[in-house]
């Protein structure tokens, strides 16, 4: 787990498989994701090396894959934890509906060694537990949201999963994409910008689509469900080059963006 501060009561975290954003101000501490459920003891750690408490958190959910919601459940029965998501991916949360890779996308993939160590390793993480979190709300995206003392504007970045939400944080010029963009992926060659594998999209085209909504932020900070974090000056060029890339397949190219 590495932890970066990259502006005041902002923390992204990079855990082994995928990341969060630890958001602390007026007391209280809001995290951005919260990984897999392997990754229980680290969240915990994150949140009080952060000088939060376990006991006063909220999270802000980007999408309901294993992945971002895997210790939410734990958090809410254990820390009366709340837990809030777009409309129109709570049923994804709550696990009424499923949208997730499933296995046979991934038998499909088998041939491919970078998918097979993916598989592996999200395994041992927990991605087959179960992780619905039936105590889930939702927010007014059409709101600006203030989470432990920052303003945030919801992205509506549906493709990924049909209810994906980014979040962008007004005073620091953060901008959280969870997966509608990632800076690297075990199942990828790529390191910089660019989308996962089509086979982790809900819609692959709505995916490519929704990235128009994240080029009306200037961010100093671009923090991704999986991978680096990525500096904001080369923003528009990292969003076409991930565009016009989404289609191949994701072990032909390198391009590094991150800086």
């Amino acid at each position: 787990m590495s932890v970066t501060l990259l502006a005041e009561g902002v923390r992204f975290v990079e855990g082994p498989e995928s990341n969060w954003t630890i958001l602390t101000g007026d007391g209280t501490t809001t995290l951005i994701d919260c990984g897999y459920p392997a990754d229980y003891d680290l969240v915990l750690q994150s949140i009080r090396d952060a000088g939060g408490q376990p006991d006063d958190v909220t999270i802000l959910v980007t999408h309901g894959h294993a992945d971002h919601i895997g210790t939410a459940a734990r958090l809410v029965r254990e820390h009366g934890a709340r837990v809030l998501v777009h409309p129109d991916e709570l049923k994804n949360v709550t696990r009424e509906e499923l949208h997730q890779v499933g296995v046979p996308e991934v038998l499909r993939r088998l041939h491919r060694p970078r998918v097979v160590r993916w598989a592996l390793r999200a395994i041992a993480a927990g991605g087959l537990s179960p992780v619905a979190v039936s105590a889930a709300a939702t927010y007014d995206p059409a709101l600006t949201l203030v989470a432990s003392g920052h303003s945030i504007q919801v992205v509506g970045t549906a493709g990924h999963t049909p209810g994906h939400a980014a979040y962008w944080l007004h005073e620091s010029r953060v901008l959280v994409v969870g997966d509608a963009l990632v800076s690297a992926h075990p199942t990828s060659r790529l390191a910089g910008v660019q989308l996962l594998d089509r086979m982790f999209h809900a819609d692959l085209e709505a995916a490519i689509g929704a990235l128009d909504e994240l080029l009306a932020f200037d961010p100093l900070h671009i923090l991704p469900g999986h991978g680096p974090a990525v500096a904001g000056f080369l923003w528009p060029e990292s969003v076409a080059f991930a565009k016009g890339h989404a289609h191949d397949v994701p072990d032909t190219r390198t391009w590094r963006t991150q800086f």
